[in-house]
């Protein structure tokens, strides 16, 4: 081959190799997939209102010693999308609320599923304090002017474990202490009790024991143990409610 052409065939090969590289055939760097954007304020508060709603459900269903309302809110719970784009910092929280919540879902008793609703509450005030917010909750209820005897003091005995709840929602050191003092002085004198003898003396025994835990309550520090003090407490509430053969508690009538 003369030196014209193996000079021609050079030329040629060059001019497909630029051709095919024009035309895609090397690799292009692969497109960067594009970042989640963060959640608005708005997007994370509704998400807020819904846990905290569906909490409080499965709070109020284990307050009445209702099992069975439990299931829906806990299921919610445990199921649930999280909002996209929510900080990593929080998945340790997030996985400990579908946790608590599958331990609530599995609970075959009111005890069981009282613990699971303080390690909720729980772990609500540790993602607080992991995304250092300061949720702005409602002040719990007091009981009416009008209301007397016994249910004057379900009512004070209702807002004092709200302010425990909301103690470790929070968290606030302030709400729990002022819960467990209020739920620690709340009087419930005989002749508020029901004239079944045997009744009157399964309620005074409970009675007794909430008021022990009240005062083991505004002694402790550790947010563990407060948190299984609160589901000792709501367990017995739940126990007392019991004791008639109905319903009772907060939440009710029934949403």
């Amino acid at each position: 081959m003369s030196f014209l052409c193996r000079a021609l065939v050079v030329v040629l090969a060059s001019l497909a190799l630029a051709g095919a590289m024009a035309c895609g055939g090397a690799e292009q760097p692969a497109a960067k997939p594009a970042a989640t954007p963060p959640p608005t304020a708005a997007d994370v508060k509704a998400h807020m209102d819904d846990h905290f709603g569906k909490v409080e459900a499965v709070q109020e269903a284990v307050l009445r010693g209702d099992l069975a309302d439990v299931i829906e809110p806990a299921t919610w719970l445990a199921e649930h999308q999280q909002v996209a784009g929510l900080p990593a910092s929080l998945q340790p929280q997030i996985d400990e609320m579908k946790k608590a919540a599958k331990a609530a879902l599995a609970a075959t008793d009111i005890k069981g599923a009282a613990q699971a609703t303080a390690s909720m509450a729980l772990t609500c005030g540790a993602c607080h304090t992991a995304a250092n917010a300061k949720p702005a909750l409602a002040a719990p209820a007091a009981p009416a002017a009008t209301a007397t005897g016994t249910a004057s003091h379900m009512l004070a005995d209702q807002m004092a474990v709200d302010l425990m709840y909301q103690g470790l929602v929070g968290p606030s050191d302030e709400a729990w202490k002022k819960g467990a003092r209020q739920l620690g002085q709340s009087p419930l004198t005989l002749k508020d009790l029901p004239k079944d003898p045997q009744l009157t003396k399964e309620i005074a025994a409970l009675v007794g024991v909430i008021h022990t835990l009240a005062d083991k309550a505004d002694a402790a520090v550790a947010p563990n143990a407060r948190a299984t003090l609160y589901g000792d407490v709501i367990a017995t509430c739940a126990e007392c409610h019991g004791l008639h053969g109905k319903v009772w508690g907060p939440g009710l009538p029934k949403k």
